[in-house]
């Protein structure tokens, strides 16, 4: 999967520490931009880092990453919003994204990369990482 080091990657993918996306992917740090964040959603901020990764440095490959076993997609936008609440006294003004299996997750996501105008999805590719067998599927 690796690829010339004039390539340069951002990749999406969750903050689990299972995770070594660089690894993974057969990228060398040169090659990528990792965006990291509970769950591996497409945010504001996450789309953010990604145009300005495009534009200030020209990367042209985006790569979204999700893992099996997930703790962002044991529980309902509905449960953490009141987790989060119960425990700070705050409601999060933030969205949660909707649960699913990892491949669900990833195709959400490049769904809603595809349909922001501030980032190139030309060249947008899909995978889900086993955190138990070390797999890599395309989606």
């Amino acid at each position: 999967m690796s690829e010339p080091s004039e390539v340069l990657t951002s990749v999406l993918t969750c903050m689990d520490h299972r995770l070594a996306p660089l690894a993974i992917l057969q990228l060398e740090p040169e090659q990528a931009h990792v965006v990291r964040n509970a769950g591996g959603y497409v945010t504001e901020d996450a789309i953010r880092s990604i145009c300005l990764s495009q534009q200030l440095v020209g990367s042209s490959r985006i790569v979204v990453l999700h893992h099996t076993d997930c703790a962002a997609s044991a529980r309902s936008a509905e449960d953490y919003r009141a987790l989060v609440e119960a425990n700070t006294g705050v409601s999060p003004t933030w969205d949660v994204e909707p649960v699913g299996d990892a491949r669900e997750r990833v195709l959400a996501a490049m769904e809603h990369l595809r349909s922001s105008p501030l980032v190139d999805s030309s060249r947008l590719e899909g995978f889900v990482y086993d955190v138990d067998d070390g797999s890599l599927t395309p989606v």
